[in-house]
């Protein structure tokens, strides 16, 4: 089991982030992967939880390419049952890699017939190093735990991992504890730096 959001009580703070394990420390949990096995669309995919290449926390999500479309959406990682309020500005973020450059499209779609449309996007994951991404909309529909909120794969079969994946209500600076991560991130790579500069005297 793993922590619900605020949204399963209809309510929620402007910078909470409304998705539940995006730092896949309970693995999938939450998640679903769609590729050409449910639908037939041709497109394949796997993915497995990396505990080696991590950003945050002891795991990662590792999205293995196996057969491209060249059409986004024909295969997904996505993020169920999540809601929204029209009017709203919302931001989607997360912390990616791949192998080699490789496209990525958002998916924020109604999870049932008629599969409304609310928002797409386009990433680019620049390779190897660890990025942030990020994204922020207007929302134009009301939505109650009826949607999903993730990444369109099939236009490319380049390998790439996702980690520290949130979405919520505000702009890139209203997430609650972004001040603090970024404190721990810089923390990091300081002492790494440091670390180098040593071992040179």
């Amino acid at each position: 089991t793993f922590a619900k959001t605020q949204q399963d009580f209809g309510k929620w703070k402007k910078g909470e982030n409304l998705v539940e394990n995006g730092d896949f420390e309970q693995d999938t949990a939450a998640w679903t992967l769609e590729d050409g096995a449910c639908c037939g669309r041709g497109g394949q995919y796997q993915w497995e939880i990396d505990k080696k290449n991590v950003k945050r926390g002891n795991k990662a999500l590792k999205v293995i390419g196996v057969k491209a479309t060249g059409t986004d959406w024909h295969a997904k990682v996505r993020h169920e049952t999540t809601s929204m309020r029209a009017g709203k500005d919302y931001t989607v973020v997360f912390w990616a890699r791949s192998e080699k450059p490789r496209e990525v499209s958002l998916s924020i779609q109604m999870q049932h017939d008629p599969w409304t449309f609310y928002q797409g996007g386009k990433f680019m994951l620049e390779g190897p190093e660890w990025k942030e991404y990020s994204l922020t909309f207007r929302a134009t529909a009301d939505v109650d735990r009826d949607m999903w909120v993730g990444l369109a794969i099939a236009q490319s079969d380049v390998t790439f991992w996702l980690d520290d994946f949130r979405f919520f209500e505000g702009e890139l600076k209203d997430e609650i504890g972004r001040e603090e991560k970024f404190a721990v991130d810089a923390q990091g790579k300081l002492s790494t730096t440091w670390g180098r500069l040593k071992s040179q005297f």
